[in-house]
């Protein structure tokens, strides 16, 4: 009995499980607010995003959030590039909500070679966590993008965009003391248990 706690508890020392890390979050509190403005860190083409919260209170709660369909009545699309490990899963998380205008819109995330579509939310629609998972086949510069279908100026509500990745825990020296100790004391166990069987 003495035997298998120790060789469990050696077995149990050796593993080590991947960990979820956040390697990126924007909120857009960091932005400066208006018309036709492009979030901080982020680039916009073919058309604009506006980035709204105060002065025009679309967002749930308090700060600002990005409507993807700017003022230029061209729906411009919103990305942002990635150096990510190949390899490792990566889920990109965020929050949209509908124009809170009266409009229906459509909206399209890529993450990678991910792609998820929104269709039809609703003007009422509340603030809903979405995520896209995306693995790349090779360490390099991937993009996160979202696009609006329109142009009527009244576009869906971004918030809270992040990315997590699956990173494999290192252990701490700490452990790997343990897990030799443990190791230790399974191998004089066996020494024990052979003279006694002799």
């Amino acid at each position: 009995m003495k035997l298998r706690s120790i060789v469990a508890a050696a077995a149990l020392l050796a593993v080590t499980g991947a960990q979820a890390v956040e390697i990126f979050s924007d909120d857009f509190d960091a932005a400066i607010e208006g018309l036709s403005i492009v979030p901080t860190g982020w680039t916009v083409t073919d058309g604009t995003v506006d980035v709204v919260g105060t002065v025009f209170p679309l967002c749930e709660g308090t700060g600002l959030c990005v409507d993807l369909d700017g003022s230029s009545g061209d729906a411009g699309v919103l990305s942002r590039n990635f150096n990510l490990q190949g390899g490792v899963l990566y889920t990109l998380s965020f929050d949209v909500a509908g124009s809170q205008r009266g409009s229906v819109d459509d909206v399209e995330v890529r993450f990678g070679s991910a792609v998820l579509n929104l269709d039809d939310i609703a003007s009422a629609t509340p603030n809903t966590t979405h995520t896209l998972n995306f693995t790349p086949a090779a360490d390099g510069s991937y993009a996160v993008s979202f696009a609006n279908a329109g142009g009527d100026n009244l576009g869906a509500i971004l918030d809270n965009v992040a990315i997590n990745g699956a990173v494999q825990a290192i252990p701490e020296p700490e452990t790997y003391a343990l897990m030799l100790l443990g190791l230790g004391a399974l191998a004089q166990a066996v020494r024990r248990r052979r003279r006694g069987a002799a």
